[in-house]
């Protein structure tokens, strides 16, 4: 979920956004780490708080792909093997992409780039 960006974009703390959705500080830093898969109430009042419709508080896989192919790019890692796990460690330091995003398990690293695993090759 892209509720970190989202929430920063807005100029908001963690408790902030608590606030503004009736829950706390805790339980909106387990759902940026993707700790925690939120109830549709509170998406509901992420979504409003946020400004947004629910469908944008997620990653498309375009859009997941790219963040991670960018922060490549950006950390200079093309020429180096990168190992998944730390390319994961890296994102959620560097970008706050979610730990625990199920897209995580749909990807791989060809060439030192993230690409999607078609369904058959999982």
């Amino acid at each position: 979920m892209k509720i970190h960006s989202l929430r920063k974009n807005k100029n908001l703390t963690q408790t902030d956004l608590a606030t503004l959705c009736e829950t706390t500080q805790q339980q909106i830093a387990k759902i940026e780490r993707g700790l925690v898969d939120p109830k549709l109430s509170t998406l509901r009042k992420l979504a409003a708080s946020l400004g947004v419709e629910i469908v944008e508080l997620f990653y498309t896989k375009s859009e997941f792909a790219k963040l991670l192919n960018d922060l490549i790019i950006e950390e200079d890692l093309t020429s180096k093997k990168i190992a998944l796990a730390n390319l994961n460690s890296l994102a959620f330091e560097i970008k706050k992409i979610p730990m625990f995003h199920p897209f995580w398990e749909q990807i791989t690293i060809k060439n030192n780039k993230v690409i999607f695993m078609e369904e058959n090759d999982v």
